[in-house]
């Protein structure tokens, strides 16, 4: 094509978006037309193309990489060496390996009233299939304590 070109016929024949081109052509600060739609000619149409063309490498798609943690098979994010998923691992708790939620109450020795938790002393709740754990010593002081009349 020569002679004259729109800003969509460059967008396509670079195969980029037409916000694409209008932001390179406004920070070139060429002067925008009264009225009517951009009509570019052909030094100027050279100029744009010749732009894209050397972006164009940044632009193809690239073969997905794996996330740098070992026996995890999901792509990297952006240029990140990991995962979206240990990505936001890493960021929250400033490392990637999985952790339960409750591992610092796993760690605690005593209970709030200092019974030493041990497996005599420890009551797990059946409804939480056995993860929570309670002091037995404070349940039975707790279920002994009279109840006031309402």
């Amino acid at each position: 094509m020569t002679g004259e070109w729109t800003i969509r016929e460059l967008a396509r024949e670079a195969g980029v978006s037409r916000k694409s081109v209008w932001a390179w052509i406004d920070a070139q600060g060429w002067e925008r037309p009264a009225s009517g739609p951009w009509i570019l000619d052909d030094e100027r149409a050279r100029l744009v193309l010749e732009r894209f063309e050397q972006t164009a490498p940044l632009r193809t798609r690239r073969e997905p990489t794996v996330c740098g943690v070992e026996d995890c098979e999901r792509p990297r994010a952006g240029l990140q060496d990991v995962c979206t998923m240990h990505y936001k691992r890493r960021a929250r708790t400033g490392r990637t390996e999985r952790s339960s939620g409750g591992d610092w109450q796993t760690r605690k020795t005593h209970c709030p009233q200092g019974h030493e938790y041990t497996s005599e002393n420890i009551y797990h709740f059946p409804s939480d299939a056995g993860t929570r754990r309670r002091c037995r010593t404070c349940r039975i002081a707790q279920s002994s304590r009279p109840r006031p009349i309402a």
